[in-house]
């Protein structure tokens, strides 16, 4: 599948100061590029209400905010978990 990243997504992931946070954003895009079907990704679950929105939880406190609306997955926020549900989507 093709990815598209957003600047707002760019800016919350440099804001991170945690190497080891940086690191596993960087394996969940990469995951991202090589799959075939969404269901494919780790810890995703579907935005109640908001469809083609999803999550991804890939660390305690860390979520991954997306739209996919066919072949391609747009990587909108990234977060802490405190925070995330207020902003996205």
């Amino acid at each position: 599948m093709k990815i598209k990243i957003s600047k707002r997504f760019e800016k919350e992931a440099l804001a991170i100061n945690d190497k080891r946070i940086k690191e596993k954003i960087q394996q969940v895009l990469i995951q991202a590029q090589v799959i075939e079907s969404l269901s494919s990704i780790d810890n995703l679950e579907e935005m109640s209400g908001y469809p083609h929105y999803y999550r991804i939880k890939f660390d305690y406190r860390y979520r991954i905010g997306i739209y996919c609306d066919g072949e391609v997955i747009e990587f909108l926020r990234v977060g802490s978990r405190e925070g995330f549900y207020k902003k996205f989507p």
